[in-house]
């Protein structure tokens, strides 16, 4: 009898709530930044930085955030799930910190630089560590939560914007900087206290270890036999992955046609959320309302509603998570993002808000509807599977390396879309919002037609749509005993004769 699938309350997805800190951080730090720059205390103290500066401010955090990721293949590796994340932690506090006291804009980019490494390395690991814990039926759920609390940081950091607004100090933007290296430090102590990912201990021969941490993640008192057989098949396919491929490095990624199919699906989906334009909107949505016209206050606080949104649709999006298969989800999200910027763009060309002639406040209120339905939309659909997906399509040998492929591509297009957004803004307005349209369209496609569905299937199962690998089955695993027992049976009735 295995554990119950349906609890909210497993040992796992308590433990990926926790780990859920640094999906809490990297919603917070980026998010935190778009009221910044609306507060006219932050752009007078840093000299009303131009576009291309503001781009830098911004995109200095997703450097960082790359080169955090480029090293989760290493760290993870070698110092286990737990250490990783910790080690990332410390460049949070360090940031956040540097943040708060930033003396002048260099100070304030090294400081965004940090805490860019901290999250780069915490969202490389935090969703492997997640799908080694989980069982199947609820291995989406628990990475969607990384999701729902990406939302709850870019909500807190925007209303702690509004709070910032209305404290009259010409300090007020520091309040929000120094809040980040809050999560960082809780997430970078506690998780020393959580049990190791089982699998990764199983990687390093570490047996006795990783079979005590399954248990602690999944014995309920009543379940001996189903975690004795579960522990027994995990160890038995490592084994397996070890022998099919060997110890693999860097390089034995690009190889073969499964470890690049492998790739290309963990690495698309996170593409495809870069390219859904869901950054512009979330770093420059307070520039988009400044193109409408709005006053600082009105820009800050429609920001903040903005932020309500994606808390409500991630929470709504662990209730089906599990039920829906991946690639209708994906399709469905990327076509109706596809439809809103079509629709925001036709807004934006035929009621343009001009200084010194009126506007037209309903053509307003439908743009900005649009823009709420694009965090919905992501949130509840697109946006969990860029956790989901990524960690469940790699063998464990491969998972820390792979992912932080994954994520160095991710931040890569975070970067560039980040840095160009504010200058592309300016110089061509609405225009710039057809590129969405493309993109999201073109993503549709690919997710339907190149994309395979891994709902329903263990970690181990996945191997076998790549085909480089043949899973173990538990009935295989419990061949071996039955057929000693049968030949134990003939030999007895031999000598009885």
């Amino acid at each position: 009898m295995g554990v119950d699938t349906n609890s909210w309350f497993s040992k796992p997805f308590l433990t990926s709530l926790f780990l859920g800190i640094g999906g809490f951080l990297y919603g917070y730090d980026s998010g935190i930044i778009t009221p910044s720059l609306a507060l006219s205390s932050f752009l007078n103290y840093f000299g009303r930085p131009d576009p291309a500066l503001r781009g830098a401010i911004v995109s200095m955090y997703q450097a960082g955030a790359w080169l955090g990721s480029a090293s989760v293949g290493i760290t993870s590796d070698r110092l286990g799930r737990r250490k990783a994340i910790s080690f990332g932690c410390v460049f949070g506090v360090i940031g956040g910190a540097l943040m708060a006291g930033a003396a002048h804009v260099a100070m304030l980019i090294i400081g965004r630089l940090l805490v860019g490494y901290a999250v780069g390395t915490i969202t490389g690991v935090a969703p492997v560590f997640g799908a080694e814990i989980a069982k199947t039926n609820e291995r989406a759920r628990i990475n969607a939560v990384n999701q729902m609390m990406v939302a709850w940081g870019f909500f807190i950091a925007l209303w702690t914007g509004v709070g910032e607004s209305k404290w009259h100090n010409p300090n007020q933007w520091r309040l929000g900087f120094a809040i980040q290296s809050i999560p960082a430090l809780l997430l970078g102590v506690g998780v020393l206290f959580v049990s190791e990912s089982p699998r990764w201990l199983c990687l390093k021969g570490r047996h006795e270890e990783a079979e005590k941490a399954f248990r602690n993640y999944h014995f309920n008192g009543s379940n001996e036999e189903w975690c004795r057989t579960e522990f027994m098949l995990i160890q038995e396919n490592i084994k397996e992955e070890q022998r099919a491929q060997g110890k693999l490095s860097w390089g034995d990624l690009f190889k073969t046609p499964a470890f690049r199919k492998r790739l290309f699906v963990g690495s698309f989906v996170w593409a495809a959320a870069m390219l859904s334009g869901i950054s512009f909107v979330q770093y420059y949505q307070t520039a988009i309302y400044a193109t409408l016209q709005f006053s600082e206050d009105r820009q800050l606080l429609v920001s903040g509603l903005y932020g309500s949104v994606a808390p409500v649709a991630c929470f709504l999006s662990l209730f089906f998570v599990d039920k829906i298969g991946r690639r209708k989800i994906l399709i469905t999200s990327s076509a109706l993002l596809s439809i809103c910027y079509m629709i925001i763009t036709i807004i934006a060309a035929l009621f343009p808000a001009r200084p010194g002639f009126p506007t037209n406040e309903a053509a307003q209120r439908g743009l900005i509807a649009c823009i709420f339905a694009v965090s919905a939309n992501y949130s509840a659909l697109l946006g969990p599977m860029t956790w989901i997906i990524p960690p469940e399509v790699f063998t464990t040998e491969l998972r820390a390396k792979a992912n932080a492929i994954v994520q160095v591509i991710h931040y890569s297009i975070s970067l560039i879309i980040t840095q160009c957004s504010p200058i592309a803004l300016a110089a061509v307005g609405w225009k710039y919002y057809i590129l969405f349209i493309l993109t999201n369209a073109l993503c549709t496609f690919v997710f339907a037609f190149a994309y395979p569905e891994t709902r329903g299937k263990s970690l181990e199962q996945i191997d076998e749509i790549f085909g480089d690998v043949k899973p173990i089955t538990d009935e295989e695993i419990r061949t071996p005993s039955s057929e000693k027992e049968a030949v134990a049976v003939h030999v007895s009735g031999k000598d009885s004769s």
